[in-house]
């Protein structure tokens, strides 16, 4: 009888381990090619530009009278709120593939894709100014199927900023 009760949980333990031909989740890895820039052209994506209206928009964060309003994966409104009732747009920080973004007393902390970046902004001169830049603090853009950038065959100097389908 123990043979017997034995040999079934081994058959169950060993199930796992039988030839499945069915492959209902394969996903190939070469479905997306991921699109790079170099890096010292990344570094001069972040810039002030004019006011644009809000499209797709995300977090809010208030610093004194200033908000900035995240626009998903492109950068960050910045609204001038001295007069709640009547907020004014001031300008838009481009920082492609920003998520997030977090202030301690004047310095602004932004995710840049890959980097850190701190700096302030002047509403008086209406200018940035980059205090430090973090390099590779954050993990790469991921495939839409998931795979790590480290999959790929990536320049050292290139960072991912997207991924397109192979035809």
């Amino acid at each position: 009888m123990k043979k017997n009760l034995f040999a079934i949980i081994m058959l169950f333990l060993l199930q796992s381990c039988w030839y499945n031909e069915v492959e209902d989740d394969f996903v190939r890895m070469d479905a997306y090619q991921p699109i790079t820039q170099s890096r010292a052209d990344f570094e001069k994506t972040m810039e002030l530009t004019a006011e644009r209206q809000v499209v797709n928009s995300g977090k809010i964060y208030i610093k004194d009278e200033l908000i900035y309003l995240n626009e998903k994966g492109e950068g960050f409104h910045i609204i001038d709120n001295s007069d709640p009732e009547n907020p004014k747009p001031l300008a838009f920080l481009r920082i492609p593939l920003s998520t997030d973004l977090a202030i301690r007393n004047n310095t602004i902390y932004v995710h840049h894709a890959v980097d850190l970046v701190a700096f302030n902004y002047s509403v008086v001169n209406n200018s940035l100014n980059i205090l430090h830049r973090e390099k590779n603090v954050f993990p790469a853009l991921r495939s839409p199927e998931g795979w790590d950038a480290e999959n790929y065959e990536i320049p050292e100097d290139h960072i991912v900023i997207g991924y397109e389908e192979v035809n």
